[in-house]
């Protein structure tokens, strides 16, 4: 019986990579050619509230070794598109190393920027390779067997504008909330370290917001309001943008619904080869965090039909949870904004959009010891 564990996970390559992506777009060429004559260290250079999200995805990396440290897995599913299965293919044929793999992966996804600005990503991003490399090995050092079930990239091209536009309206539904409620009540918490990464750069979006107490206060505060006398006052000034704030989320929901589909559909063929295999008796699925609810259900309900031979295991990941919490808070805020959005139109959420497909945030879901 091969043993199978759903793990949400924040790379840490991909926050550096955005990190340093972010840094770079606001250079001019000669600036670069100056980092190029030190270009160690460049962390010191960053914002403040980008530093303070390297520092924390170092924990949720550590997290997640540690619970690879005890599954012990034989096989690693990877959310990396499967325009990418060449690289896949020559690590599962051991034709590279796991540091040559992930230098292969890193060339691939640096190959839309120019130089100079490619050369000072290269050396910042090859001191991240080596912490990269143990997703891919036991701690015994031995290879792993690699899938990837990312959508394609014409597929999370077709997502870029619709993530970006419900970030944007999402922002501007927030902002003229939190003036309005400001005007009756001040708060007494401000907004601490909000940092995050265009869609754009590279098709991956880093958030990491330090705002759960500013949030929590503003949500309290507002849906007192809105039970209230000033329940008109904010209607009337809040409903334009929550129309234009739902009219996005929903869009975007609907591509997640459909990127969900396929993400199912490369995980069911990627087992249905292991099982096929001898030796992969423990199993870990690596995913983005805004996935792991459809794919928990998806799991729970379909493991002993679909996936014979394979159990569906538990494991404590609350300690991991708890270092993500930062990169989900715009999830969550997100989540929380569209009821309340739903609340001010006076609209119920409609079916499809109640279900785990639309659960964006892993910290809603309950998490269980081994």
């Amino acid at each position: 019986m091969n043993r199978l564990f759903l793990i949400p996970s924040i790379n840490i390559f991909d926050v550096h990579d955005s990190v340093v992506r972010d840094w770079l777009e606001k250079l001019d060429e000669s600036a670069i050619y100056q980092y190029l004559e030190q270009p160690f260290k460049l962390e010191r250079y960053f914002p403040e509230s980008a530093r303070h999200a390297l520092i924390s995805v170092e924990k949720v990396h550590k997290e997640l070794l540690a619970l690879l440290d005890i599954i012990e897995p034989q096989a690693i599913f990877l959310d990396i598109s499967i325009d990418l299965s060449e690289i896949e293919n020559k690590y599962n044929k051991r034709l590279i190393s796991p540091r040559e793999f992930w230098e292969e992966y890193y060339e691939t996804v640096s190959s839309d920027m120019i130089e100079p600005a490619r050369t000072l990503y290269r050396i910042y991003i090859t001191q991240i390779i080596e912490k990269n490399t143990r997703l891919i090995e036991s701690k015994d050092r031995l290879p792993l067997n690699l899938i990837f079930y990312g959508v394609d990239a014409r597929s999370r091209e077709e997502i870029i504008p619709v993530y970006e536009e419900v970030f944007e309206k999402d922002g501007a539904f927030l902002l003229q909330a939190a003036r309005a409620v400001n005007e009756i009540i001040n708060f007494r918490e401000k907004p601490k370290h909000l940092w995050y990464s265009s869609q754009k750069m590279r098709q991956m979006a880093i958030s990491y917001e330090e705002t759960r107490k500013f949030y929590d206060e503003f949500l309290s505060r507002l849906r007192r309001l809105l039970e209230f006398k000033a329940r008109d006052y904010f209607v009337k000034n809040l409903k334009n943008k929550a129309g234009e704030f739902v009219a996005a989320y929903e869009k975007f929901l609907d591509h997640k619904i459909k990127e969900n589909e396929i993400i199912f559909s490369n995980i069911v063929e990627g087992l249905t080869i292991l099982t096929s295999q001898s030796g992969n008796a423990s199993i870990v699925i690596l995913c983005d965090p805004v996935n792991y609810a459809a794919l928990s259900d998806f799991f729970g309900m379909n493991n002993k039909t679909v996936f014979p031979g394979i159990s569906l295991e538990n494991i404590n990941i609350d300690p991991l949870i708890h270092e993500m919490k930062p990169f989900l808070q715009k999830n969550r805020i997100m989540q929380s904004n569209y009821d309340i959005a739903l609340n001010i139109l006076e609209r119920e959420k409609p079916g499809k959009y109640a279900t785990s497909d639309a659960v964006l945030d892993a910290v809603l879901i309950p998490h269980h010891n081994a």
